[in-house]
């Protein structure tokens, strides 16, 4: 019942959900047939599904036809498709096949003369070789099968073709599962997740659901909760936005604690390093400044940071406390990277599809993608000042007494991005963007272990400059356009006044309506 009609989540609900289509089925098909439509459906690695295309794929044969060697071959590989598969992993897929046979023989399924012969046996494979195989992409094959089961009504026992047309870049796919393996040591046991959306049309161009498929099926990409970070802060500082704030908008950064209802909570700056001074919205998402977020947050208070997560569609429990302006709630990799299309697209809704079109094997159309017709959600004017304001990650002119937050890949990039990076003691994550792609990628251990090891804490960054830069090469220049309603004034973006550190000042973004107080006697403003 799971693997025909049910995704591959583990919750309550599932089980109930599986308890409920199994006496339904039951009710309704024979023993056999429900088999048959299990084993018409079960994967088999290399992108085939399905007993008949597994026995076609592996053996050039049609299913009936196969010997008792073939069929136990064949039987050992779905317990896990890619360490059983007899191309890739021969002697684990014959160990298997060996213990079926025995197993077989025990409850007297076979005769002694019928298991030694398939023991002996060493049937010729027709598989393609893995590094000849067409790619395949299985944690993206795995959700384009959870989709088909959403939009099709099979019956367990009946079998179709299909051709099923994806939103999959496989260049993009490659380009990504090659930089994970430069980057990241193979013996490492962090894992890896990926997930890339086009905000444009909401094609989902890229799905890795960790290092190793063959060891793990396991879609950390769409399937695992991970605090966020400082990641989730972009959100925060929209809602501000919404609420008078601007880019230059000040607060103090220095060591702080605030008492909520009797409780105190003293965040901490990374590294416990403060500006000691105001600070602008612009240096606080550029260093991912702690305690200006903590403050932007209870500044807001009633409940609005959360309300505007929810406007992005986040789905996840949302503990709102002090601490959820720095990530504290769990969140899935997809639903991130899905919310920051929003601000991709201009604050227009965006809507992941996986699959465009599925056809018969004649070509009749039997599911088409509606298009993607993007309804304006958020205000266009305050998502590209904001989506202006996280390129500053990439500046290390805002540097005081610590780095901007992309100044390790900043010299990797030849193309205007908005980023933001987070971590915790056991996550790290980046998601950035243009108007052509949002790629976000996040690591940890699957059992939470603190992040210790530099180069595992590192290469995040490496592996999404150049991811992102690979596919920029065939898209233009990927920025936006400046909405009527905006205008650009020349100030310094630490101290958000027309002086301050460093003497420098660079083009910060405003709505002709919502300029800073402290400027709006000064007529130095230029518009573009």
């Amino acid at each position: 019942a799971r693997n025909l009609f049910l995704t591959q989540d583990k919750n309550i609900k599932r089980k109930i959900d599986e308890i409920f289509i199994a006496i339904n089925l039951e009710n309704k098909y024979s023993k056999e047939e429900i088999l048959e439509g299990y084993l018409n459906s079960i994967y088999f690695d290399h992108g085939i599904y399905g007993v008949e295309d597994a026995s076609l794929f592996y053996f050039n044969k049609h299913a009936k036809d196969l010997s008792l060697a073939e069929a136990a071959m064949i039987a050992a590989i779905p317990k896990g498709p890619g360490y059983y598969s007899p191309i890739k992993n021969y002697e684990n897929n014959k160990r298997r096949k060996e213990l079926i046979i025995k197993e077989l023989l025990k409850d007297k399924k076979i005769t002694i003369e019928e298991a030694n012969q398939a023991l002996q046996e060493e049937p010729k494979l027709y598989g393609i070789p893995p590094q000849t195989n067409e790619y395949n992409a299985p944690y993206f094959q795995d959700l384009i099968m959870e989709e088909i089961k959403k939009i099709l009504v099979i019956t367990p026992a009946k079998r179709q073709s299909y051709k099923v047309y994806t939103t999959l870049d496989i260049s993009l796919n490659k380009t990504l599962e090659e930089c994970i393996e430069k980057y990241y040591p193979y013996n490492s046991e962090i894992e890896i997740a990926v997930y890339a959306i086009n905000p444009q049309n909401g094609h989902v161009l890229s799905v890795i659901g960790g290092k190793d498929y063959q060891k793990s099926q396991f879609n950390r990409a769409t399937k695992a909760l991970r605090q966020p970070g400082s990641t989730i802060k972009p959100f925060l500082y929209y809602a501000a936005l919404e609420h008078g704030f601007t880019p230059a908008t000040t607060f103090l950064s220095a060591p702080s604690t605030f008492y909520i209802n009797g409780i105190s909570y003293s965040p901490n700056n990374y590294a416990n390093i403060y500006p000691n001074q105001d600070i602008s919205m612009a240096y606080a998402l550029a260093t991912s400044d702690n305690i200006y977020a903590v403050k932007t947050h209870l500044f807001l208070g009633n409940g609005i940071f959360a309300k505007t997560l929810r406007d992005f569609k986040f789905t996840t429990k949302i503990n709102d406390n002090p601490s959820l302006a720095l990530g504290t709630s769990e969140v899935y990799l997809s639903e991130l990277v899905n919310a920051y299309a929003h601000l991709a697209s201009l604050g227009k809704e965006v809507t992941p599809t996986l699959i465009t079109k599925i056809t018969d094997m004649n070509d009749k159309v039997l599911y088409q993608a509606k298009n993607n017709t993007q309804r304006q959600l958020f205000d266009k004017a305050n998502t590209y000042i904001l989506n202006e304001t996280m390129t500053n990650v990439f500046d290390n002119r805002l540097a005081i007494n610590i780095n901007v937050t992309g100044a390790p890949i900043a010299n990797m990039l030849t193309r205007k991005y908005a980023a933001k990076s987070g971590s915790t003691d056991f996550d790290n994550w980046i998601v950035g963007y243009n108007k052509d792609i949002v790629l976000g990628i996040w690591t940890g251990y699957d059992d939470s272990r603190e992040i210790i090891r530099s180069d595992e804490q590192k290469y995040i960054k490496y592996i999404w400059a150049e991811a992102i830069e690979t596919y920029m090469k065939n898209c233009g220049n990927g920025w936006y356009e400046m909405p009527s309603n905006v205008t650009a004034i020349a100030l310094n973006p630490i101290s958000g006044n027309l002086t301050g550190p460093n003497n420098f000042t660079k083009l910060m973004y405003f709505k002709k309506d919502n300029l800073p107080w402290h400027l709006l006697n000064n007529n130095k403003t230029n518009q573009d």
